[in-house]
């Protein structure tokens, strides 16, 4: 018995050993890591020169081309419909993110958009209690929505700059849809309308199998799976 027990306490004491030098070399290895992320971080992504951007939807030479007669009508279950003009927009605090845009088809772009938020945008419209979701439409027949509460975090902006300079036409000017963690669909170029609802909504791409919520970090549907070009 004796024996038995001290073979117990001597396994015992080799078992502690081995789990405290795995514990010191783990501590270690964590500790290399840090001081490496300090000392050589990972470079920041260079900024997509916008000539380089990839560029989707048709003819966009022929979209949007005069200001003066451009308007932003946010309706729908709102207090008061407002249709603003592009200075309107452009007079609210400005933000800036640098969220890359990723096509469904894999095509990215790093760019440094500048924009107001939607959630201040629409607030001019008084949204009534029990709006779910936003629906965004272009000046033909595009559109995709965003939910109320992931426009409320602050996140999206209604975009009127890139890298420095105005929005290009081709990439949505006046006004495009800037919206962080989502895939590109949603990210509505040429918008001209807002409209607010307390009812999900199928857009273009979601009617045609798509994520509802467009998360880059959420699972692939099927045809997320398979895209076709």
């Amino acid at each position: 018995m004796a024996k038995s027990r001290w073979v117990f306490k001597s396994w015992f004491a080799r078992g502690l050993v081995v789990l405290a030098f795995v514990g010191i070399v783990l501590a270690a290895v964590l500790f290399y890591s840090r001081i490496v992320r300090v000392l050589w971080p990972k470079p920041p992504e260079p900024l997509t020169p916008l000539s380089e951007l990839f560029t989707t939807g048709s003819d966009p030479d022929l979209r949007i081309s005069d200001l003066s007669t451009y308007r932003l009508r946010i309706y729908g279950k709102v207090g008061k419909e407002v249709s603003l003009t592009y200075e309107e927009v452009k007079v609210l605090p400005a933000h800036e993110t640098d969220d890359p845009v990723i096509c469904v088809l894999g095509k990215r772009g790093h760019v440094l958009w500048r924009g107001a938020r939607i959630a201040d945008v629409v607030s001019l419209a008084q949204p009534e209690p029990g709006v779910k979701t936003l629906v965004f439409h272009d000046d033909r027949d595009f559109s995709a929505s965003l939910s109320m509460d992931y426009v409320q975090s602050g996140k999206p902006l209604l975009a009127w700059g890139a890298n420095g300079q105005t929005l290009p036409r081709e990439h949505g000017w006046p006004l495009r849809v800037v919206a962080p963690g989502k895939w590109g669909y949603k990210w509505v170029k040429w918008v001209t309308a807002i409209e607010l609802t307390d009812r999900g909504y199928e857009g273009n791409y979601e009617r045609m199998g798509f994520s509802l919520n467009g998360n880059r970090n959420e699972p692939p549907t099927e045809v997320e799976k398979h895209p076709e070009p």
